[in-house]
């Protein structure tokens, strides 16, 4: 019996490992690029491209050519809504930030933004929305068992009870089959 049990372990073994394609396994993996899953808009024109996106309370405006995706340096950007105005400062080329408080409350923000760079100048809208919650992720979203190991898994401890059951049966029975024999050997 023990041998049978061995035998059916040993028959599941290959369930517990499955196929993940032709990885290339000779360099390490390169990190994931941290995501933003933040509070976003994006607007153009046909002069301008504008994403922006809100850390906290600090919104980060990148701006872009329309067309050729350059990005679009030393340029005035002033956004409004409603009474709230503020103007964004160059951080980098063709990225500008604002401290912006009013827009980290959860809702709609419709905005009017205004941009200036050298002799073009455009008026864009955009709305943001916020939710309840504002979460910024530092690299991938955590991911559970694939659902192929799951039902790999499941689908082995479906056989390991099944086996077990039969396992029982046939002890059962070998026990039933000694108790008849030993008893028709005790009538004289």
């Amino acid at each position: 019996m023990k041998h049978l049990l061995l035998l059916a372990l040993a028959a599941l073994l290959p369930l517990f490992s499955w196929a993940h394609g032709d990885e290339d396994h000779s360099a390490p993996a390169a990190l994931p690029p941290t995501v933003s899953v933040g509070p976003r808009f994006a607007t153009d024109t046909d002069q301008f491209e504008l994403v922006g996106v809100l850390d906290g309370q600090v919104l980060t405006l990148y701006l872009d050519q329309f067309g050729s995706n350059e990005p679009v340096a030393k340029a005035q950007i002033e956004i409004e809504r409603g009474t709230w105005k503020a103007v964004a400062t160059e951080v980098s080329h063709g990225v500008y930030a604002l401290a912006a408080p009013a827009l980290a409350q959860p809702g709609k923000h419709v905005l009017t933004v205004t941009v200036q760079a050298g002799d073009k100048s455009d008026l864009l809208n955009a709305t943001l929305e916020v939710g309840a919650v504002n979460l910024v992720s530092g690299g991938a979203p955590r991911a559970g068992l694939p659902k192929q190991a799951l039902l790999g898994w499941g689908v082995g401890a479906l056989l390991l009870a099944a086996m077990g059951l039969v396992t029982m049966r046939l002890a059962q029975q070998r026990r039933l089959r000694q108790a008849s024999a030993s008893a028709t050997h005790e009538i004289p």
